[in-house]
């Protein structure tokens, strides 16, 4: 039996001429994998796609996020409040730490030193924002706000988020899950970020809480959902620069 019809990778003989078909000896599992499981390929996003990211990836997270206020499923589910909610304060000065959600996304994208670091959060985030307009429109869930003071700078915000914010997307928290997908790339900058981003976003986190803009349940999902597209995305997209051959890690 000659070497063109041997069955790919069964080793022959050490004159054989390799064949196209054959899998290299040295070659890690890592890479047969990479083989064998089909990638989604992207546009990887470097500096030069870092505003286009921004302008179009906000654009397109509005959306999914304005949808399910207009077209869901039946009556939104009123969630209860657990003991942790009752023993959490409602602060309402940290709507500020609240909003800073988006700088704090912005910051990710255009901060981050890490291409891919950058592009996995830009895809994740937009992957948690897809999952959860499906979550959002098939089981609307909400929580009994809090009616802070409008006094101020402070009560014009509240005013601001309450004319836009949608009370069907409660559970998970998305605010919880693209401030874990954009810490992980912001992270990515130097060592100072390393310190600042998860502590920043450890601060986005608790105002859903002392807000009560959500609910202790809320906060737990989030983590789950971040959890979730960022192994989707690491394991399911491969990158490709534009204009140039990326190099594998």
């Amino acid at each position: 039996m000659d070497a063109h019809s041997r069955w790919p990778g069964r080793p022959g003989p050490a004159d054989a001429s390799p064949t196209l078909e054959s899998v290299p000896p040295l070659a890690s599992d890592r890479t047969i994998g990479e083989r064998r499981l089909a990638r989604l390929r992207l546009p990887l996003i470097d500096r030069r796609l870092r505003a286009p990211a921004i302008v179009g990836g906000g654009l397109l997270l509005v959306a999914l996020f304005a949808l399910p206020a207009r077209i869901h499923l039946g009556q939104p589910t009123i969630l209860a409040r657990s003991v942790v909610d009752d023993a959490i304060p409602f602060l309402d000065w940290t709507i500020w730490v609240y909003v800073s959600y988006y700088p704090f996304l912005i910051a990710a994208v255009w901060l981050a030193r890490d291409d891919r670091r950058r592009s996995d959060a830009v895809y994740g985030i937009l992957l948690a924002g897809a999952i959860g307009l499906i979550i959002f429109t098939l089981w609307p869930t909400a929580i009994a706000r809090e009616s802070p003071g409008l006094a101020g700078a402070t009560g014009i915000l509240w005013r601001l988020l309450f004319s836009v914010d949608t009370m069907v997307n409660a559970l998970p928290s998305m605010h919880v899950a693209h401030t874990c997908l954009a810490a992980v790339a912001l992270a990515s900058r130097n060592r100072l970020w390393r310190i600042i981003a998860p502590a920043w976003a450890t601060l986005i986190v608790l105002s859903t809480l002392t807000t009560k803009q959500h609910y202790a349940i809320d906060v737990p999902a989030g983590f789950a959902l971040a959890a979730l597209c960022f192994v989707l995305v690491r394991l399911g997209v491969e990158y490709r620069r534009v204009g140039r051959r990326l190099r594998p890690d």
